[in-house]
């Protein structure tokens, strides 16, 4: 039979009255702790999913899902055999051979390091996402060069002006020794998002790259995209045992390792530091329910006088910790939400791309990481009911009228 008296009582006691305002102010504490920690550890969490997710976007969007090098990073010829066997794997969308090598840039204004790449124009988009806009110019007095936007503004290049590419590859001239270099004209700029992309790449027409380093023929490794990036490592693995020994095969995975190795560790320690709150809160839930058993024996005597069994007395108690830890989980969970989505949406927090990886606060949210957090903070908030709960029940009636 149901006994609504307990969910009474229980709502009964959560109200202060006169000298128990005490008891009331503790009750609005364990709930703001609640409350606090819930929402805190949404937005916390939200926002660490939010960095993995769009670092990782970032990073494949201009750079391979799959990288094929010489195990000693040296150039290497006969490329063309192996795009083909790439290509012909299960999995793989597209692959195209590129050439990287670092140098300098130089403008008649400054002068600044760069990463330059050698891609096909006709094959690059195939495997970047970005809008890198790679399709440069085969024809013309120089060849084209297309530059990262935030190297374009370190250069205060725009698009027609000439540009200097200065190699690490020495001649001997009359004068001594001096760096090779060529003209390049900048034919347009491209946005990856990922600051250090954007402050460091440069991409040329693929002949030109290997004219300008002296590898006619030869490549330095092959970009390859695949369907499922969460499948790179079978698909790798299968690479590895059909193209020649002397080239390895490198994921994303891996090459990004202590990246996102880094992100999952601090997620992990967040999530931790955060929880802390609402067990500090929970405890203050514990304590006010103890309190709230001592000063109410009389009350528990005179119920237990009236035949209320012990399961109703630890009902009474149980209920009341229980509706501090649902009403506060849930406007921790509604303030977390919403103040997640305000951040997704008008991304008002705004970050220095010169020291991150990105220059807003992204957010994802996901149901399981909000269905957990609920659940450790309805089920801490139920823990600590059962011990004042069971102490209250275990009193002798018949004491807890005398001494009142």
């Amino acid at each position: 039979m149901k006994r609504e008296y307990e969910l009474f009582l229980s709502l009964r006691y959560l109200r202060a009255r006169n000298k128990q305002a005490f008891f009331s102010v503790i009750t609005f504490i364990s709930l703001g702790g609640i409350t606090l920690g819930v929402a805190a550890l949404i937005i916390v969490l939200g926002v660490m999913n939010g960095f993995q997710k769009d670092l990782r976007e970032k990073i494949l969007g201009v750079k391979p899902h799959i990288e094929i090098y010489d195990k000693t990073y040296k150039p290497f010829f006969d490329y063309q055999k192996t795009v083909e066997i790439v290509k012909s794997t299960k999995g793989v969308i597209s692959a195209t051979p590129f050439v990287f090598y670092p140098g300098m840039i130089k403008t008649v204004s400054t002068t600044n390091a760069v990463v330059i790449w050698g891609v096909d124009p006709a094959l690059q988009p195939r495997i970047c996402d970005a809008d890198t806009g790679i399709l440069l110019p085969v024809s013309g007095k120089k060849p084209g060069i297309i530059l990262g936007r935030e190297l374009a503004a370190r250069l205060y290049a725009v698009s027609g002006d000439e540009i200097t590419i200065i190699t690490p590859i020495f001649k001997t001239t009359p004068l001594g020794m001096l760096p090779k270099f060529a003209k390049y004209e900048v034919a347009g700029t491209f946005k990856s998002g990922m600051y250090e992309y954007d402050a460091t790449f440069a991409y040329v027409y693929l002949p030109d790259a290997q004219q300008l380093f002296e590898i006619p023929g030869r490549i330095s490794g092959i970009d390859v995209k695949v369907k499922d990036i969460y499948n790179v490592k079978e698909i790798a693995r299968e690479l590895r045992g059909n193209i020649d020994n002397s080239l390895g095969v490198y994921d994303w995975m891996v090459m990004n390792k202590n990246l996102f190795s880094a992100l999952k560790l601090e997620k992990i320690v967040m999530g931790i530091m955060l929880t802390l709150i609402i067990l500090v809160a929970v405890f203050n839930v514990l304590s006010s329910l103890i309190m709230l058993v001592m000063r109410k024996k009389k009350d528990i005597g005179v119920l237990r006088t009236l035949g209320v069994p012990q399961s109703g007395i630890m009902k009474i108690f149980i209920y009341q910790g229980m509706i501090i830890g649902l009403v506060g989980t849930f406007l921790g969970a509604v303030t977390g939400v919403t103040a997640s989505l305000l951040l997704k949406k008008y991304q008002f927090i705004k970050l220095s791309g010169e020291i991150y990886y990105i220059d807003y606060i992204p957010v994802e949210l996901r149901l399981l990481d909000l269905g957990l957090i609920v659940g450790v903070s309805l089920l801490l908030s139920l823990l600590s009911t059962i011990y004042p709960a069971k102490q209250a029940a275990k009193m002798d009636p018949v004491d807890a009228v005398r001494y009142e």
